[in-house]
């Protein structure tokens, strides 16, 4: 089976890594079991001079705080959930789960700036060696720039197995390198399958057509177009790539334009190392990347095409015929008592996070089932999140995970060390690989599913849970955490763990 998965036209299985959860024992990291240790003897020791009752209760309420971290719910601590569920309570008193905004809202200006932790970004814009207009979006909190690649993939079908197999290889490499300067915080690719408004058609149909020619000529155009495209049976497939970066300088985090220097030198090389897997790319302009954002919110077909407008003029449009950034929220958006639905100009949305990664060997068409577009699920958006680590983070963070799997094989028992002994086996081979010259990188998925009414919402929930389980991937809805979660998947530079408001100690980290 090995000799033949070295053959370049197999086709080649792969790993999905494996859950970065640091324990020493019971299910605790090593300082947080040292810390409950110590007050535990500290309890006994007030018994033995005399305090018995004072030192059976420290001891006793020492024991009892490190149950809520040992026992994890979806992932999470028994304080982290108490902390979200506080959280929401304090939000929904005070009203801020709801949003209203434009002309007729106390919202500055009348404007309809994205919601939540997006509301202060701001947009910047600047044109790359080769002479190509940029979007960059600020994050003022964590000092963060992120800028937008429109993708247009190849597509495998009938292409040969080892060119595949390249493709794949390819991409790791991408991955390792956008990686090795330190300064890339996450890459975030999203895959949209979106209805066909017949939009695009009529966008290139213009295009083609000059304004002297026959009329004969104009007419057939128009008949030509006529088809499927235009009555919007169908869909159509969306690629984007968010970069985000770090501002490690105090000049770039006090100067955007600094960074628009950089990013017009960097954003072609990134766009080259995406060629080698087949990957056409390039930068999407400020107008381009806020009317995206405006059509996930406000899902109409006038939105649409307002969007292939912008790219009929390749983002440089005429005046007054563009969104700004500051326009690119939703009028009226608001988290629903169920936890776990989103309204925003009238549609709903959805969005579960992966909370498992696929188990076993895996082949280069694992996501396929979640990517494919499908008639009765019309909107849906995929976000795979990377997080690279740099050079040095990597040695230490696989060299952290073997040793904290060789603990756990030592606080298990019976069946539940097998389990712990494989996990061994795959970080040692991580740290090899990693010593090799293999990239590391912290990874996790997104889905997001919007649809017209409650009922609809339902039905393709219940399909995007089927199309999650048959791509081996376990997806939970983001409880409590809708709107961020919605916001996250979008790809405009929010990444949650940046903002998370709970303690690493709390989370058991």
């Amino acid at each position: 089976m090995v000799e033949q998965q070295m053959r370049p036209d197999a086709q080649r299985t792969y790993g999905a890594g494996h859950e970065v959860r640091r324990v020493y024992a019971f299910g605790l990291p090593r300082k947080i079991f040292v810390t409950l240790a110590i007050s535990v003897v500290a309890g006994l020791v007030m018994t033995m001079l005399g305090f018995k009752v004072l030192g059976l209760v420290w001891a006793t309420v020492s024991v009892l705080a490190g149950i809520p971290m040992s026992v994890r719910i979806a992932g999470k601590t028994g304080y982290e959930l108490a902390l979200l569920e506080w959280a929401w309570q304090r939000e929904k008193k005070s009203g801020r789960n709801v949003l209203r905004a434009g002309p007729l809202s106390h919202a500055p200006g009348g404007r309809t700036r994205l919601p939540g932790i997006a509301a202060g970004t701001e947009m910047w814009w600047g044109t790359d060696k080769y002479g190509r207009r940029f979007g960059m979006i600020r994050m003022h909190e964590t000092g963060q720039y992120t800028a937008v690649l429109r993708c247009s993939p190849r597509g495998v079908a009938g292409m040969e197995q080892d060119v595949v197999n390249m493709m794949v290889a390819h991409w790791g490499n991408f991955l390792k390198r956008v990686g090795e300067p330190g300064d890339v915080a996450a890459v975030v690719t999203v895959v949209e399958t979106i209805p066909e408004s017949g939009a695009r058609l009529r966008m290139e149909m213009a295009r083609i057509t000059h304004p002297a020619a026959p009329e004969a000529a104009k007419q057939f155009v128009s008949q030509a177009g006529a088809g499927r495209a235009a009555d919007r049976s169908g869909y159509q497939v969306h690629v984007r790539m968010a970069i985000t970066w770090n501002a490690r300088t105090e000049a770039k985090r006090k100067d955007p334009m600094v960074m628009v220097g950089d990013l017009a030198n960097r954003l072609p090389e990134l766009c080259g190392l995406l060629a080698g897997c087949q990957v056409v790319a390039e930068p999407m302009s400020d107008y381009e990347i806020a009317a995206t954002v405006r059509r996930c919110y406000d899902p109409r077909v006038s939105v649409e095409t307002g969007v292939e407008e912008l790219v009929r003029y390749r983002g440089n449009p005429p005046d007054g015929q563009y969104i700004d950034w500051v326009d690119a929220g939703p009028l009226d958006a608001d988290a629903l008592p169920d936890r776990q639905t989103y309204v925003h100009d009238g549609a709903f949305s959805r969005t579960w996070v992966m909370s498992g990664a696929p188990s076993g060997f895996f082949t280069d068409r694992v996501l396929e089932p979640l990517l494919v577009g499908r008639s009765d699920v019309p909107r849906k958006r995929i976000a795979l999140i990377h997080r690279p680590l740099p050079p040095a983070e990597a040695a230490e963070s696989v060299h952290a995970d073997l040793l904290s799997a060789r603990a756990e094989v030592t606080t298990t028992r019976a069946l539940a060390s097998a389990g712990a002994e494989l996990k061994v086996a795959a970080t040692n081979q991580a740290r090899g690989e990693q010593a090799m010259g293999a990239g590391v990188t912290d990874y996790g998925l997104m889905v997001t599913v919007t649809a017209d009414s409650l009922r609809e919402l339902g039905e393709a929930s219940d399909l995007a849970k089927e199309m999650g389980t048959a791509a081996q991937i376990n997806l939970r809805p983001a409880w409590n955490q809708q709107p961020a979660a919605f916001l996250a998947a979008l790809g405009v530079g929010v990444l949650l763990p940046d903002h998370a408001t709970v303690s690493k100690t709390l989370k058991g980290e």
